[in-house]
């Protein structure tokens, strides 16, 4: 080979690593225009031109840059996000003309000694309604629902347009729940009310929508992670007090709270399955409601690097866009949903490159066998 030659392969092949480089966790290629959908049935990514989120201080990013602001730009449902930092909105702008209602910048919690009551900063927000320590027992259901109705005028022809809302109000009312069985709890009883309301709701004032229920992961393994860390369990011991049991909680308490979790994903693939059942009565083709079951039993692999550097409990940047490719990716699995179609739970999870053929999944309610993830250590790590 000559000395030329050879500066030419070298050339190339580093051009080729630094290419792969730029790519980040999305190189996926530009499709052809899509023909609108008949039904929700063929709604595909490029369909969608509005996102909403429901949620609590998780969707509303409180300190996942490890400070005291919500970086509500990065939240993984509903942020504007980048192309080093994927978010649901994000990837669904690859792919579709136009995506508005994103969240686009960082602000402190609105109202910090009343929340979490009127944390909606309209100037940024759009239609991310989360609010920092949001629960369906505060609330916050019927809340940020005004707050949707209240601002979905600003959108041109919202009606019509097609939507996608993901529901994440959860963690707070399941935190309490560490001494006794969900189903003896009266916040497990408004959680199922609050949220049927909710469902109702949406089918009866909205059409074109997608709305994903978001399975919760196990909590308990926050509490492994900061025991793990000597500031997170210090932090923990003597000045914050986060989410019921997960602090000081003995192995019994977190054993509860992970059964209850347990329990509260199941009641939302109920949720999904009654209304399955009840939109094809009403001749609904125009809605789906979607149990995402991506996260449900995932933790035993996660660790510091999931979590907050400033309160160790809120997910981090990091954790954010895993989660945001984790939604995505769940949307988008329509063949094997028992198995989750083989996805890892990692923080260098890739998001599944959609064809023109590929549409998000609405048929009926799966439950998922255990999951895959491997956060830290091995990447064939099953658990």
């Amino acid at each position: 080979m000559t000395v030329s030659l050879l500066i030419f392969v070298i050339c190339y092949m580093v051009a080729a690593i630094l290419g792969l480089a730029d790519a980040g966790l999305f190189d996926c290629p530009k499709l052809a225009s899509i023909p609108p959908p008949k039904n929700i049935t063929e709604l595909h990514p490029s369909h969608i031109s509005i996102a909403i989120a429901v949620g609590d201080s998780i969707t509303a990013a409180f300190s996942a840059d490890s400070n005291l602001n919500e970086a509500r730009q990065l939240s993984w449902s509903i942020g504007k996000g980048s192309e080093d930092q994927l978010t649901l909105p994000w990837l669904l702008e690859q792919y579709s003309p136009k995506v508005e209602g994103q969240s686009t910048k960082a602000v402190l919690p609105n109202g910090i000694t009343h929340l979490p009551h009127g944390d909606y900063h309209p100037k940024c927000d759009g239609l991310n309604v989360a609010e920092s320590e949001g629960s369906a027992n505060r609330g916050s259901v019927d809340e940020q629902w005004g707050l949707i109705m209240q601002n979905k005028g600003k959108y041109e022809k919202f009606d019509s347009r097609w939507k996608v809302l993901t529901y994440w109000m959860f963690a707070n009312d399941v935190c309490g729940m560490c001494n006794q069985p969900a189903n003896q709890s009266h916040a497990y009883t408004t959680w199922v009310e609050k949220t049927e309301d909710f469902l109702t709701n949406v089918t009866s004032s909205f059409k074109n929508v997608y709305v994903n229920l978001m399975s919760m992961l196990d909590l308990s393994n926050i509490h492994r992670i900061q025991q793990s860390k000597v500031y997170c369990s210090l932090l923990h011991k003597y000045i914050l007090k986060e989410c019921g049991c997960i602090d000081k909680g003995t192995p019994a308490q977190l054993q509860m709270l992970d059964d209850n979790i347990h329990f509260m994903n199941k009641r939302l693939h109920k949720f999904a399955a009654d209304w399955h059942v009840k939109l094809q009565q009403q001749k609904r083709t125009d809605i789906a409601i979607v149990t995402q079951s991506g996260f449900e039993g995932i933790g035993k692999s996660l660790d510091w690097t999931f979590l907050s550097k400033l309160d160790c409990f809120h997910p981090s940047a990091k954790a954010h866009q895993s989660l945001g490719i984790g939604l995505w990716n769940s949307m988008l699995c329509t063949e094997d949903r028992e198995h989750r179609c083989g996805i890892v739970f990692k923080p260098d999870m890739k998001p599944t490159c959609p064809t023109e053929k590929s549409v998000f999944y609405t048929g009926p309610d799966v439950i998922p066998g255990p999951p895959n993830e491997a956060w830290s250590g091995p990447s064939n790590v099953i658990v």
